[in-house]
């Protein structure tokens, strides 16, 4: 279940999109780092995201190969920090002036496409979670797989201490990866399988929008109100009472003598409306 989310999509847009995806930023990092560097730069991102998502985000279920693609990108920027001096170096690039400009044009690019999808990641059925895990473990990986490039003619420093630091960044990162991994998949184990142990934490994968408008006109929510459920009180006028119980399970009583309800469908309408109103916690616990 850790590993199948990475191939599966929930529909021809959402493959089609992440292809698109894999096929530019997964061919730009197989042709220059080789098909292995490719394979642990995706896959263990993909998982870590996976596990990163079940355990913030239990009472959803991802899917889709956006964690493994963020690791990628990850390992791009592994890879500018691993090799910063050449990009902008002008004995590495005397040859072509336009080729520092273009090197700025394409760290732009980069950050900008993070950005994006971190926005897009903040609406609902998008799985900040994933991506973002994802490109940490991708970093991490990319530390460990992306080969560091001389900036000399005789080739990289072999001091001791050099070498010693070289040694420790390229091991570090997938001894972390690996540390990670085991973390996480014991809290995972760990946990009930209901509640996040951060309840607050889901506003990395959703915030309610826009925020300058009133409680009851937002596009979207990213609390547990919808799944709400009451025991409604009925006599000849109508409905006079509901039990609402709460995201915690907390129990409400609300007054509705004064409103004269006789529609059951609006009041099943309005219990989200009711639940953000009257209840002290809108997540499950």
């Amino acid at each position: 279940r850790l590993f199948s989310p990475m191939i599966l999509h929930a529909g021809l847009i959402h493959y089609f999109l992440n292809m698109m995806a894999l096929w530019f930023i997964g061919k730009a990092v197989e042709q220059c780092h080789g098909f292995a560097a490719v394979v642990i730069c995706f896959v263990i991102p993909a998982v870590g995201g996976t596990l990163m998502s079940a355990i913030f985000l239990p009472e959803y279920i991802s899917v889709g190969a956006s964690g493994g693609i963020f690791g990628l990108i990850g390992a791009c920027l592994a890879d500018i920090c691993i090799n910063w001096s050449l990009l902008f170096s002008k004995h590495a690039n005397e040859s072509d002036e336009g080729t520092r400009f273009r090197h700025l044009k394409v760290l732009l690019w980069l950050f900008f496409d993070i950005i994006i999808n971190c926005l897009v990641g903040l609406t609902p059925f998008v799985d900040n979670f994933t991506h973002l895990g994802g490109m940490i473990y991708g970093f991490l990986c990319g530390l460990s797989t992306i080969e560091r490039l001389s900036t000399d003619f005789f080739g990289v420093a072999t001091s001791f201490w050099s070498k010693l630091r070289n040694i420790c960044i390229r091991f570090a990162g997938l001894i972390l990866s690996v540390v990670f991994i085991m973390v996480t998949t014991a809290v995972l184990v760990d946990s009930d399988g209901a509640a996040s142990p951060c309840s607050s934490c889901r506003y990395v994968s959703c915030v309610p929008f826009p925020p300058w408008a009133g409680e009851d006109n937002k596009w979207w929510y990213c609390d547990d109100c919808s799944r709400v459920t009451a025991d409604a009180k009925l006599d000849s006028s109508g409905y006079y009472s509901l039990s609402l119980t709460c995201p915690d399970g907390a129990i409400e009583e609300i007054d509705l003598s004064d409103q004269l309800v006789t529609d059951r469908q609006w009041i099943r309408r309005q219990l989200p409306t009711f639940c953000r109103k009257h209840c002290d916690n809108l997540f499950a616990s």
